[in-house]
């Protein structure tokens, strides 16, 4: 029994979401608070001797029978409209009219659910300069952003497909003063934002590929110092006669590495690696290297 009494209360709040749902789908006019707003109901050739009656929600809100017995004579327009001023959010709901002829048969009907939503506060556009995806992101901030649909324009042109609060533009596409502006809509007003030009740092304007290829030129530069240094310290410690022959030894030795030679072979000249090498030692142990290589 309870678990006849828990599906049974789950299924009518299934149907009371889906006719929310469904009634706020449906709106047939939107109105502003504070505004006036006729309803549009027309009915050529209305006397006296109508019958019009209004409802709101089930609720009589004018009757006119030869004489206005609910609401004012002013509620109404010469042909039958229903006039609300100063709409509030109490407005909102469904409104019918039926106009009858003297001998009470329907003359004409209308029935029209009214919604009632607030303007759109100008939108706060910002933006954050994004260096791992190489990006500027652009965010349209708006108090009360539901059911808003937002649009984007760049240089006075309209982005086609941007619907969203946020947006994002590749910093190769920011060549140049782009200016950008966001707007924000919904059924009774739009509001759009102050032009913003995104600056970005000038680093963030490389592609990843060229940052990688400034980074990999200096770390060659710095092996490249860091081999000149080597090769000058060992011609400056090469005078025998401030050094033992012990030390010379130790020098000759570090000095002549084929590692060192190979790396000038390589990455220097050739033709001169030899010799750079052969004019700074003449030491038996390295010449089998040379003419190996």
């Amino acid at each position: 029994m309870a678990y006849f009494t828990a599906a049974l209360g789950a299924a009518i709040l299934l149907g009371f979401i889906k006719l929310s749902v469904a009634n706020e789908a449906t709106c047939d006019l939107y109105a502003v608070p504070g505004h006036t707003l006729t309803l549009p109901f027309v009915f050529e050739g209305l006397t006296n001797l109508h019958i019009v009656k209004w409802t709101h929600n089930k609720k009589t809100v004018f009757n006119k029978q030869g004489r206005v017995t609910v609401g004012k004579p002013e509620d109404i327009s010469s042909k039958g409209s229903l006039v609300l001023k100063k709409i509030q959010l109490s407005s909102e709901g469904i409104y019918q009219v039926d106009v009858l002829h003297p001998n009470h048969t329907s003359a004409k009907t209308w029935t029209g659910r009214l919604c009632v939503m607030d303007k759109v506060s100008k939108p706060q556009l910002s933006y954050v300069c994004d260096f791992r995806s190489m990006a500027v992101n652009l965010n349209c901030y708006v108090a009360k952003s539901k059911g808003l649909v937002f649009s984007w324009t760049r240089d006075e042109e309209t982005l086609k497909n941007e619907t969203k609060e946020t947006l994002s533009i590749s910093l190769m596409h920011l060549k140049g003063e782009r200016s950008f502006t966001c707007s924000a809509a919904n059924k009774v007003s739009k509001a759009s934002s102050d032009k913003v030009r995104p600056t970005c740092p000038t680093l963030l304007s490389f592609t990843p590929k060229t940052v990688l290829a400034v980074l990999a030129g200096g770390a060659g530069l710095i092996l490249f110092l860091l081999v000149i240094i080597i090769v000058l310290s060992c011609l400056l410690r090469r005078s025998k006669n401030q050094m033992s022959p012990t030390d010379v030894s130790e020098l000759r030795t570090s000095c002549s590495t084929p590692a060192l030679y190979t790396w000038l072979k390589f990455s220097v000249r050739p033709d001169l690696a030899g010799k750079l090498v052969s004019a700074s030692w003449n030491n038996a142990s390295f010449s089998p290297f040379l003419k190996k290589h």
